[in-house]
């Protein structure tokens, strides 16, 4: 008599817990935005995943914008916490000056990362309390990563986001660098500046690409052009229209391109759709339906990534998913390495220089359409979400091993 044998047991799903300052379709941001894929890519690809972020949309005030609790989002456990205490932007930002004019020694750290926010201590709390899992906190600079970090049970991993600013090199944060059992980065440039800012960062498990690019295989360019008007070339900008992301820049650039190409336009996209002052040329389109920023991008002449402090550039690499040139400012070491690497975008320093570039873009056709294949052919390549969930897979084993080589 013979059995039947019994089956194997499935091995257990990958897991992985997000914390992130905000998260969900209506949040305008890169790290954000990052999050929000990684989570949805990870999900389809068999993971058992859980964001735990804030009940903000506003990353200006913190606003609690709904009920904290726990809801399914896109197949995805999403557990949000009220934020605590509201900021107020003005009031911080003088704040902050006072407190970066003050030695090092005698800075009040603590007060000042509660005031940043979003102060979430139900988040810490909860995080104390939950079993051991692999956590992946990002951006390093607010309170749910710098408080979080030694909270967490299991790997810690951090994706610090991380670009030259005043608060990269507070204790505090060097403090959740060394917590972290292993970092996942965007670039090879962000891997070096937070390695120079806190050198402990170089004994880490550590990883570099975080992010994968899954273009549409259809974008309609036109459906946008007729619904905003749009006739002739345009430059496209998406994104926030905070201080440091090059707004007022590339405004005064536009204007400089409109003297040689008065035909030309401007296409202001999400925070920045809003924000931005009236100006010839200039199109404020506003926030968009994911299908709809797709259309925007196919039909760019260009994208144009103005910001001077940019870890990584979403939008650089989706143009050139579909085959678009880029226009990046190399204030941003990131943003020239990025284009460098890729071999699809023209750099700038300054509006004249932006301008030239642009102008350049619009009168070879021959050139844009070079940059904008070696774009596709580097994202192909290199920007594949298989790669980022191998990646993490090596980092967290790394973590739980204390192994401090790069994965």
């Amino acid at each position: 008599m013979t059995s039947t044998p019994s089956p194997s047991p499935s091995p257990d799903p990958d897991r992985l817990r997000i914390v992130v300052p905000r998260y969900g379709p209506r949040v305008i941001g890169g790290v954000e935005t990052l999050a929000r894929q990684l989570a949805r890519s990870l999900h389809g690809g068999g993971w058992q995943v859980e964001v735990w972020t804030t009940c903000a949309v506003d990353a200006q005030t913190w606003a609690n914008a709904g009920p904290p609790g726990t809801a399914e989002e896109e197949g995805i456990r999403v557990r949000r916490f009220a934020v605590r205490r509201r900021r107020a932007p003005a009031a911080f930002r003088q704040a902050s000056r006072v407190f970066f004019r003050l030695p090092p020694r005698l800075r009040p750290e603590r007060a000042w990362i509660v005031a940043q926010g979003p102060y979430t201590p139900g988040l810490i709390a909860a995080l104390a309390a939950a079993p051991a899992s692999p956590t992946l906190f990002m951006p390093y600079l607010y309170f749910p990563t710098l408080r979080g970090l030694s909270a967490a049970a299991g790997a810690r991993l951090m994706l610090p986001a991380a670009h030259d600013e005043l608060p990269l090199r507070l204790r505090a944060v060097g403090g959740a660098v060394a917590t972290a059992g292993g970092l996942l980065y965007s670039t090879e440039e962000e891997r070096a500046l937070l390695e120079r800012a806190h050198p402990v960062a170089r004994d880490k498990p550590s990883a570099v690409g975080a992010v994968g690019v899954d273009p549409p295989p259809l974008p309609q360019p036109q459906r946008f052009r007729r619904r905003l008007g749009l006739e002739g070339d345009y430059l496209l900008y998406g994104g926030r229209a905070t201080p440091g992301k090059g707004l007022e820049e590339l405004l005064a650039g536009m204007s400089v391109l409109r003297q040689r190409h008065p035909d030309a336009q401007l296409v202001l996209t999400g925070e920045a759709g809003q924000a931005a002052p009236p100006q010839p040329g200039v199109v404020r389109a506003g926030r968009l339906a994911e299908e709809e920023r797709w259309d925007a991008i196919a039909g760019a002449a260009a994208v144009v990534v103005p910001s001077f402090h940019e870890s990584l550039s979403l939008l650089a690499l989706e143009a050139w998913s579909l085959g678009r040139p880029a226009l990046l400012n190399a204030a941003s070491p990131a943003l020239a390495g990025q284009g460098a690497r890729s071999g699809a975008a023209m750099t700038y320093r300054g509006a004249g220089e932006l301008a030239a570039a642009a102008a350049s873009l619009l009168t070879d056709r021959g050139r844009a359409a070079a940059l904008g294949e070696a774009g596709r052919g580097y994202v192909a390549a290199t920007y594949r979400w298989e790669l980022v969930h191998e990646r993490l897979r090596r980092l967290i084993a790394g973590a739980e091993a204390g192994d401090g080589r790069a994965v």
